[in-house]
């Protein structure tokens, strides 16, 4: 922050120093200003212009100060000789500053190795840091040394296992005590960072049982939240809200009917992604029944969140616990992605990063303004070279750690290509079918189009996925608020019959199709997710004419059309029982109530589940369902507009992928019956039944609402 004292002097490049003066001292005036070190020695500074901020404030622009380091304490005094400390500005934000300080090691954070713990923290602009290290109560304090490129280090000679420590940073001028940003656990709410004997909380993890997976396009992801999971009371859970209740066996409804783990294997899925599970700030850890959000206000991006755990006063329940959610998951062949937010965190001002280096992790404006494309009040600056190496390591740690097999990054686009793609690197040489997806969305953050990443980018993002709402909104129907009457082609507008289209190859052909990707792959095809309105809700917003048991064709023809669209399929937890939240259109703080997995709605709406089910086996099974390639989409995928507003759509010469030669799949967003005849002998493989008995047909009966599949 600016202009807070009546004497401020930031050091903005590496010859430039920006002054405020407030004009309520000597009218903001000095004909000369001095840099002054410790040892008393005086530097004139060159004043090169001044002038008026505010009526508050004169802003001098002065120079000749190249002689300042990095690591020293400096006065800038006045003529009338007032002090203020130098304080280490915009600088860092210099290309030229990076390349000073860049450090490309792997020990930053905390090291236990026998009877020794090393610390280690990036500081380059800081004057002194020393560590403040509680057991039993007991506080020591040690100094660490400044070594290359800013960093300060020390050891203890002592196992510090489970002891409490933060950091005492003296930079421009203050004493700030932060908490590790590179902490890999901490006590409850995150006020201490916790040293871990890495070696004490091993888990099994499982990566062996895992099938390989051949192509993005096999993945069937499948989101939900460790707290709405379990939230149910009507559920036999012992250990509700937590990991280790996400993964108990044998829960039942009051009617004896399977939830939580159970029923999701049973499912089909591939993949499930957690919201997430990082330590995030707005829960008070102490009283979890108070307080409800979905996590997207990271605290702490290498520490597992606290409220999940079984023992919040516990250190290694939640690493454990968290350990132990991932290896039951790959126990049964279920990859689990994680939903990371390296785009901003929860309170700039108060993050470890800000107390640490100023100025450096936060993208902002030339002028110091903080970019806010986030509309969180900061963005991080991940084009910055200690950013982008924190990003990836955290990436890394999940990923060796805790056995992540994916990630869904939350505001993709606020953060740049270059990052993303070193991500890819970095973790596929950890796990080489690790999925990688976000939100692409052109976030109006302050970095230069052509570096953000994107949807528009995505072909400089090989490897990445993105949400396609071009998906969403023509195959459901506009999501906005305001537009919420709006229909999709699956809702009964048949106007979108082309857009229709266009969602089935993933948006990945040329005119006159929109064209989105280069690739199948990279297009996660959704009409659901935690955010917005459910699809059930959205129905009943959108179709208020339509009785319940239309409504319910309307959402099996949606997820039927995921599942056999050329991309990436994605569900939300639910969707499959038609999920409510009785409209609520943005529950992030709206509690266990609105949020949980109601498991009893799953009895009630067991003919979706169990169409569910049939539609991902029939994906697992026809594999010209996920194609991987756009060139086989080209070859392979044709449609044809049938009468009465019927859509086919078309797999030729498929005999060498599938026992069949062609797959036909008829979509009927209207109120009428269409028959089609077939030329020659067909194979009814699914209805709005689900998956049939390979009946022998001729002539295809299409019901109203309903999606058919047909083979040759």
């Amino acid at each position: 922050m600016r202009k807070e004292k009546r004497f401020e002097a930031h050091l903005d490049d590496f010859n430039t120093i920006t002054v405020y003066l407030s004009k309520q001292f000597y009218q903001g005036k000095s004909d000369v200003f001095y840099a002054r070190e410790e040892d008393g020695t005086l530097h004139k500074l060159s004043i090169k212009y001044n002038e008026n901020t505010s009526n508050d404030y004169s802003k001098y622009i002065v120079s000749d100060c190249e002689f300042i380091e990095f690591g020293k304490y400096y006065d800038i005094v006045e003529q009338h000789g007032l002090t203020t400390p130098l304080q280490i500005g915009l600088v860092v934000k210099k290309d030229a500053f990076d390349k000073m300080f860049y450090y490309d090691k792997n020990d930053l954070g905390v090291t236990v190795n026998n009877d020794q713990t090393s610390f280690a923290v990036w500081a380059p602009t800081a004057i002194q840091v020393f560590v403040k290290v509680e057991v039993d109560e007991e506080v020591s304090t040690y100094a660490l040394k400044r070594h290359d490129k800013g960093v300060f280090k020390t050891t203890v000679n002592n196992n510090l296992h489970l002891a409490n420590y933060t950091y005492l940073v003296f930079v421009n001028g203050v004493y700030n005590e932060s908490i590790d940003p590179y902490a890999i656990a901490s006590t409850a709410n995150g006020t201490k960072s916790v040293v871990v004997d890495k070696n004490q909380c091993d888990v099994d993890l499982f990566n062996e049982s895992l099938t390989p997976l051949k192509s993005m396009t096999d993945a069937i992801i499948y989101e939900t939240s460790v707290r709405d999971f379990t939230s149910d009371e009507n559920t036999s859970h012992k250990h509700k809200r937590t990991y280790a209740g996400f993964i108990e066996r044998n829960t039942t409804t009051p009617q004896n009917t399977k939830t939580g783990f159970d029923y999701m294997l049973d499912l089909g899925i591939t993949h499930i992604q957690l919201m997430p599970v990082y330590d995030f700030a707005t829960i008070d850890e102490k009283n979890i029944d108070v307080f409800y959000n979905w996590g997207y206000d990271p605290h702490q991006y290498n520490v597992p969140e606290g409220s999940y755990a079984t023992n919040v006063d516990d250190p290694l329940s939640r690493i454990k616990e968290l350990k132990q959610l991932v290896s039951e998951c790959h126990k049964h062949d279920l990859r689990v992605v994680m939903d990371v937010v390296y785009n901003h965190v929860y309170d700039m001002h108060r993050s470890s990063f800000e107390k640490i280096v100023p100025y450096y992790y936060f993208r902002r404006s030339e002028s110091g303004a903080i970019s806010n494309g986030s509309f969180c009040e900061n963005d991080v600056d991940s084009n910055r070279l200690m950013v982008r190496k924190y990003i990836v390591d955290s990436c890394k740690m999940w990923v060796t750690d805790y056995g992540m097999d994916g990630f869904r990054f939350d505001l993709m686009g606020i953060l740049d290509v270059d990052t993303m793609n070193i991500i890819d690197k970095e973790v596929r040489k950890i796990k080489k079918d690790i999925v990688l997806y976000g939100e692409g969305w052109n976030m109006p953050t302050i970095l230069d189009h052509h570096k953000k990443a994107m949807r528009e980018n995505q072909h400089k993002m090989k490897n990445i996925g993105h949400f396609n709402d071009f998906y969403r909104d023509h195959v459901k129907g506009r999501t906005a608020e305001h537009e919420i009457s709006v229909k999709g082609y699956c809702s009964g507008d048949v106007n979108y019959q082309e857009a229709m289209k266009m969602c089935l190859v993933g948006n990945t052909l040329e005119e006159p199709f929109v064209h989105l990707f280069d690739s199948p792959t990279k297009s996660i095809n959704y009409v659901e997710c935690h955010d917005n309105r459910t699809s059930w809700d959205k129905l009943k917003a959108c179709c208020k004419e339509d009785v319940r048991e239309i409504r319910i064709r309307k959402h099996k023809m949606m997820i039927g059309s995921i599942m056999v669209s050329m991309g990436v399929p994605f569900l939300h937890s639910g969707q499959e029982f038609c999920r409510t939240k009785n409209g609520d259109h943005n529950s992030f703080l709206s509690g266990d109530l609105i949020n949980k997995m109601d498991w009893q709605r799953k009895d009630r709406y067991q003919e979706v589940v169990n169409y569910t089910k049939d539609m991902i086996a029939l994906r697992k099974t026809f594999s010209v369902l996920r194609f991987k390639e756009t060139k086989e989409i080209k070859k392979h995928v044709y449609f044809q507009d049938l009468e009465n507003n019927v859509l086919l759509y078309g797999f030729k010469d498929v005999s060498k992928y599938i026992e069949y030669n062609e797959l036909l799949i008829f979509f009927n967003p209207t109120k009428e019956v269409v028959y089609h005849c077939l030329d020659g002998d067909g194979t009814l493989i699914a209805n709005e039944a689900g998956l049939i008995e390979q009946i022998q047909v001729q002539c295809v009966t299409i019901n109203p609402h309903t999606m058919v599949v047909v083979a040759k």
